[in-house]
């Protein structure tokens, strides 16, 4: 059973990802075309970081 900071946890992570999906989008149909460069590198950062987090939790869980 999952405790309600874990739940928060979870639903953040789930928006984060929802948003850097939007951002994907936005900039693959050519919007923002003077910032493309780093906004393709912050939806990347934001990838990494939501991966790292879902292996965090992943590792933590399976010591309890």
């Amino acid at each position: 059973m999952q405790d309600q900071n874990s739940i928060n946890k979870d639903k953040i992570i789930e928006q984060l990802d929802q948003d850097r999906e939007w951002l994907l989008k936005n900039i693959d149909s050519g919007k923002w075309p003077n910032l493309r460069t780093e906004l393709a590198s912050l939806e990347r950062e934001i990838s990494k970081l939501i991966l790292r987090v879902k292996e965090y939790n992943s590792e933590n869980s399976e010591q309890i």
